[in-house]
């Protein structure tokens, strides 16, 4: 989504956190606006980052070390929350109670009780709260949901995703009380993925969480397959344990399959031409010199197709669409009733999940 608006009425931002997420993905983004967005004021326990923030954005900012002060900023009109995972509650909620905007780091709740707290206090400012489910405005996900809309792959009945590689990580993302675990990190952004592409109620579901690598008490690898009333299958893994992965996306459908790892689709479908027979399975006992399909020919079609043309849009677009929301009142595209879901099916997970734990014991 690239915006025509030509002159910009900066919105002022006061970020929360000033570590990795507020460093190097809140800040970077912003910087990518183009005089959209400014941040004017910053929080965080550690007055020396302070420093490094102007230096990047070429101003002084005001810092703060309360963020319930920061928020009683007049000038600041969104407030950005990249803390650590178990203060992204209550930092969103102090900014809603301040009457600002808020973008909420994922996950926007460690659990479902917590989101639904988080949900009664944003529902008394409609329109206030954004989720900074980011990777949902990745091009492979447009791209690929592009494919399964065309009809070319035909009904689509299983689809893999995977996201694995092997880190032996130590840090409070890794520790269960701090809110570690990918169930908590990356978990949010492929659970939405893999709901979208659900498109359905959830019937059944299977999961389970495994440490395998990291150093913490938290899970580093989790699976879950979901099953919708639509008869489509969502396979999903995570893992900081696999050293060789699949695939990022594999698709299934009826009359074709995909596989992506990302920038590359290669597609191998029947031609939309070809009308198939009409076969019936037969329980007579066949020729010796028959072959164990049929006789039918398929005409294939294989190709590849690389990720351009027309598929611009990157996970730091959701700042355009944020901007587009309060300045135009143009919908924003993730509802709080999205994030509730990823919410409640992590719940889920870890509820319904006996965490089998240090898998080398």
């Amino acid at each position: 989504m690239e915006s025509q608006i030509m002159n910009h009425q900066t919105i002022k931002v006061g970020l929360i956190g000033l570590g990795r997420a507020g460093y190097g993905m809140h800040l970077v983004e912003i910087l990518k606006t183009e005089g959209r967005f400014d941040i004017v004021s910053v929080c965080d326990i550690d007055s020396e980052r302070q420093g490094i923030f102007e230096e990047k954005l070429g101003h002084q900012v005001r810092f703060y070390n309360d963020a319930a002060q920061m928020v009683k900023d007049p000038e600041i009109e969104l407030v950005s929350v990249a803390t650590p995972t178990n203060f992204h509650v209550d930092h969103a909620i102090l900014g809603l109670r301040a009457g600002k905007s808020v973008l909420i780091e994922k996950p926007i709740a460690t659990c479902f009780a917590e989101a639904m707290t988080l949900a009664e206090v944003a529902r008394q400012y409609p329109g206030k709260l954004f989720l900074r489910h980011n990777r949902r405005f990745a091009a492979e996900i447009h791209h690929l949901q592009k494919i399964i809309d065309s009809g070319l792959l035909g009904n689509v009945f299983e689809i893999r995703l995977r996201f694995n590689g092997f880190q032996r990580r130590g840090d409070w993302q890794t520790i269960i009380a701090c809110g570690g675990g990918l169930v908590n990190n990356w978990g949010p952004h492929i659970i939405d993925h893999a709901l979208q592409f659900l498109d359905s109620q959830i019937v059944k579901h299977y999961s389970r969480l495994r440490r395998i690598a990291a150093l913490g008490d938290a899970e580093d690898h989790f699976n879950i397959i979901l099953e919708g009333e639509n008869g489509r299958m969502v396979d999903v893994e995570v893992s900081g344990g696999c050293a060789i992965s699949e695939p990022a996306y594999t698709v299934y459908g009826d009359r074709g399959a995909l596989v992506s790892s990302g920038d590359m689709f290669h597609i191998k479908y029947l031609d939309p031409k070809q009308i198939l027979a009409t076969l019936r399975a037969s329980a007579e006992t066949p020729s010796l010199t028959s072959n164990f399909g049929s006789s039918e020919i398929l005409n294939w079609i294989e190709e590849d197709l690389p990720l351009t043309g027309g598929f611009t849009c990157e996970p730091w677009h959701i700042w355009l669409y944020i901007y587009e929301t309060i300045r135009n009142q143009k919908p924003f595209p993730i509802t709080l009733e999205e994030g509730m879901a990823v919410v409640k099916l992590s719940d889920m997970i870890k509820r319904d999940t006996k965490f089998a734990g240090d898998c080398r014991k």
